[in-house]
């Protein structure tokens, strides 16, 4: 009698496998340069190949046929924006390099100085949190009780 137990158990758990095997989406996100066609309509193609993130409160107040229109929006912008950034911090480091040349030789080295001490404690300190065993109890703050009782 355990050996049918067994044997039902096992085909169970084999058919359980399959059907959660089937019912996952696929996953794999394609590129989109140029999918959607001119007029910004959705087609049969773009609804398999669309993948992005809504913003945010969109989720609850859109349809699919909705959802996929902002996916392709979205896919339209995104080498666009991505440029606009890389133009940004292109002009943000210029604009850097021009305050930088306001200074004195002995200025850029005081502010050459800083930055290296600002990187080192952010390196030590980044070390320590991974060093530090979250079980145990930080001594940062004067709130917590010690185990170590004064006499």
């Amino acid at each position: 009698m355990s050996n049918a137990w067994g044997r039902n158990v096992l085909v169970l758990t084999f058919t359980a496998i399959c059907v959660i095997a089937m019912a996952q989406e696929k996953t794999q996100e394609r590129p989109l340069g140029g999918k959607g066609n001119s007029e910004g309509k959705v087609t049969s193609d773009s609804r398999e190949t669309v993948k992005g993130r809504l913003p945010r409160y969109f989720a609850s107040l859109v349809n699919s046929e909705q959802r996929i229109e902002i996916y392709l929006i979205q896919a339209k912008f995104r080498d666009q924006i991505s440029e606009l950034k890389q133009q940004l911090e292109e002009l943000e480091s210029k604009q850097m390099r021009n305050i930088e040349a306001v200074l004195t030789p002995a200025q850029r080295e005081k502010l050459f100085d800083f930055r290296n001490s600002s990187r080192k404690k952010q390196s030590r300190e980044a070390n320590a949190g991974e060093r530090r065993n979250p079980t145990e109890a930080s001594h940062d703050s004067p709130n917590q009780t010690s185990s170590i009782s004064n006499k």
